[in-house]
């Protein structure tokens, strides 16, 4: 679908809202949020569209979600948006459009037909390279009961090398690549549903999906369709996670967990609760991150003095100094962050961030939290023509992006985990490529 459709249709559908009486901003967020669902739809099997799906997830979850809230009669007890319409979405909608206009000052150069030839030439000269990496992937969780907890996160980036094996392999012409593909996100699925955690399935699920896409030749009709099935894989997960950890972890099931699953999968879908769960506001509740904002703009600085950009510098301190270095600084989860910026309690075993945007506001504010999440962008855009540039070095270093990435396309997650992953994932990718290379004279 070429882009100018995509314009076309989402100026449509915000002049819809319009002229029906939604607020503006509110009308110009759905307008941009179904842009950007397109952008990434039509860029699959084109480019890595890692910046685009940043900015996709953000719409939908900070402005789909929240305005399904605002028209709505039902409302969760907890869950809800604590500031009104015009408010919330006079700071939401430009903050992300800050952001993108940030990403744009720098050019994309994530085009999968030149980045498919740069592995087909490294193939060439080493075939076995992408078994190494998946193997290798395969194996190295075996290991993470037997190391102490500094090394875990460490241990578990490296375990995505397989993602990447099976990646490179998707570029070349070898007769069991989609075998080992469907392998692989199988042994996937099996380890998420094993450990109750869901987040690698989905995300590399997501970030893998542009490279099936480009061998596959799929129009943009079955690329949507795939994303719909995605978005219902999506929604039978997190309907049937809870009441399967309660059974796995507090109560101790120990027979075959993967029955268990799609036992209480099909249980979901049989009664209809998946599409219209008991409550109306249950299903919003899964998608609207706008809540913990919009909390956040209740208590700031009403009850909460701004922070002045105190969480900023603590997130920077974070990802460049090892704890020993920095003692004080905050372990990942939120709690802390959460419970100071938006006033309402956590339990200590429950992850929440109040998310990049809110940290923005809690720091400066409406005006001053736009400024920051175009700065946020601006990076971000820097960081990817970096990358390209590494490519002299490295050839095929995009296809590792999504190692770099896994955490900051998350729109929930706070600045100081986005950034740590994407500092130490960075230091990580780059020190094993700049190993291989100086070990074996491969330049990957």
């Amino acid at each position: 679908m070429p882009n100018q459709n995509n314009i076309l249709f989402s100026g449509i559908l915000a002049l819809i809202f319009l002229v029906t009486g939604t607020y503006f901003w509110s009308a110009i967020g759905l307008g941009l949020a179904l842009f950007y669902f397109l952008r990434v739809i039509d860029g699959m099997g084109q480019r890595i569209p890692i910046v685009d799906l940043m900015t996709a997830m953000s719409a939908l979850q900070w402005i789909v979600g929240p305005y399904i809230d605002y028209v709505n009669e039902a409302h969760h007890y907890k869950y809800h948006m604590y500031v009104d319409e015009s408010t919330y979405m006079s700071f939401v909608v430009p903050a992300i459009l800050a952001f993108r206009a940030g990403t744009l000052l720098f050019k994309d150069h994530s085009n999968l037909d030149d980045i498919g030839q740069r592995v087909s030439n490294l193939l060439d000269n080493y075939p076995k390279l992408p078994y190494v990496f998946i193997v290798g992937g395969l194996i190295i969780p075996s290991f993470s009961s037997f190391l102490p907890a500094s090394l875990r996160f460490i241990f578990y980036l490296l375990a995505n090398v397989k993602y990447i094996g099976v990646i490179y392999l998707l570029f070349s012409d070898k007769p069991n690549r989609w075998l080992i593909f469907w392998v692989t996100m199988g042994f996937t699925a099996v380890a998420s549903i094993a450990a109750g955690m869901f987040h690698d399935l989905l995300l590399w699920a997501m970030l893998s999906f542009t490279f099936v896409a480009r061998e596959m030749q799929l129009s943009f009709i079955k690329k949507l369709s795939v994303a719909i099935a995605g978005i219902f894989l999506a929604m039978t997960i997190q309907s049937v996670k809870a009441e399967y950890r309660n059974m796995v972890w507090k109560q101790g099931y120990t027979g075959n967990k993967t029955a268990l699953f799609l036992g209480l999968a099909t249980q979901q879908w049989s009664s209809g609760s998946i599409i219209n769960p008991s409550g109306e506001e249950d299903m919003n509740v899964r998608l609207n991150q706008g809540w913990i904002i919009s909390a956040v703009m209740n208590h700031v600085p009403q009850k909460e003095p701004f922070a002045n950009g105190n969480t900023i510098w603590e997130g920077v301190e974070s990802s460049l100094l090892p704890r020993f270095l920095a003692p004080n600084k905050k372990k990942a989860g939120g709690q802390e962050n959460f419970r100071r910026y938006t006033g309402l309690s956590l339990g200590d075993n429950t992850s929440m961030g109040i998310s990049i945007i809110g940290e923005g506001y809690a720091n400066y504010g409406r005006s001053g939290g736009i400024l920051f999440m175009f700065l946020w962008g601006l990076f971000i855009g820097w960081f990817w023509k970096k990358l390209w540039d590494v490519s002299n070095s490295f050839p095929t270093i995009l296809i590792w992006s999504p190692i770099l990435f896994l955490q900051v396309v998350k729109a929930e997650t706070e600045f100081a985990v986005v950034l740590n992953h994407l500092t130490k994932a960075s230091m990580l990718v780059f020190g094993l490529l700049w190993f291989i290379k100086r070990q074996w004279g491969i330049r990957i």
